[in-house]
């Protein structure tokens, strides 16, 4: 079972994607800030096969996060959520870390559309099933 870790600072808005990828077959954990992400991250006790990433939160922001996993060499694929109408604006700093337009959704984000990156990035089929 794949383990997708969802970042973000709306504690309504991790818990509607956490309750709608666990009820699609995932297992979730969950950080509400970008600072417990890199814990999580850095600790290695807990394998993450995806991360759900929203960009902006206080202090500690996603893309302080995805410098950190750049620092750490850890390559994770992850979708960005964007509360911002001008994602271009993340689009420059995320391609130094090797995501591209494709990996952003914009809020509010459609659960549907969602899965359908999340089975992409993780390379399942629309069954759920590994190719």
């Amino acid at each position: 079972m794949y383990r997708i870790l969802v970042v973000d600072d709306e504690l309504q808005m991790a818990k509607v994607l956490e309750e709608f990828l666990v009820k699609s077959g995932f297992l979730v954990t969950k950080a509400l800030n970008g600072e417990d992400a890199i814990n999580i991250l850095t600790s290695g006790s807990t394998k993450i096969d995806l991360m759900i990433l929203d960009m902006k939160m206080p202090k500690v922001s996603g893309m302080d996060v995805l410098r950190e996993m750049k620092n750490m060499n850890k390559i994770i694929p992850a979708i960005i959520l964007s509360g911002s109408v001008d994602t271009e604006k993340y689009l420059a700093g995320m391609t130094e870390f090797g995501y591209a337009s494709g990996d952003i959704l914009c809020k509010p984000v459609d659960l549907f559309q969602l899965l359908d990156v999340v089975k992409k990035k993780l390379g399942l089929n629309e069954n759920g099933a590994g190719k």
